[in-house]
């Protein structure tokens, strides 16, 4: 881990103790927006053993032309072993390139709950286009990532198998 990562993980578990609250888990992307930016800024998945695809590709969804999909271990586990549905805690970053090589915004999909559900409440959505402000509200089930995800695998639509 980086300094830089390492600071900004003990200064979100002080701020969660210091206000009474249960401290998070710092290897998943939190779910308050600007932890969570904050959080992705610093590029913080990035040294977490998180695994990226082998390179930059072209997109044609809705995340832009190129993307490169971060999968954290839980979810890296649950694809290797083939679970038909993914353990709370699976969490991928997907970084959007629109002009160059400089990630511009991410998106952002965490499972917080043991089942994902219809509606997708299960998984918490996040996305940006300029890295700061939300496109859509975040939260769970957003019903705009919910009706292209739903078709995917316990709503992993990525072809990536680590």
């Amino acid at each position: 881990m980086t300094i830089r990562t390492v600071t900004l993980l003990v200064a979100l578990l002080a701020a969660s103790s210091a206000s009474g609250q249960t401290p998070r888990d710092p290897t998943l992307p939190p779910t308050r927006t600007p932890a969570l930016i904050a959080w992705l800024q610093a590029a913080t998945y990035q040294s977490l053993g998180w695994i990226p695809e082998p390179a930059v590709r072209r997109s044609f969804t809705a995340h832009g032309s190129n993307v490169r999909t971060w999968l954290n271990p839980i979810l890296v586990e649950d694809l290797r072993a083939g679970r038909t549905t993914f353990r709370k805690g699976a969490a991928m970053v997907k970084e959007l390139y629109f002009n160059g090589d400089r990630v511009a915004g991410f998106s952002v999909m965490r499972k917080v709950r043991a089942r994902s559900g219809r509606r997708g409440r299960g998984w918490y959505f996040f996305e940006t286009f300029n890295g700061v402000t939300p496109i859509v509200t975040p939260g769970r089930g957003v019903a705009v990532c919910v009706g292209c995800h739903r078709s995917g695998h316990d709503y992993y639509l990525l072809g990536f198998q680590p």
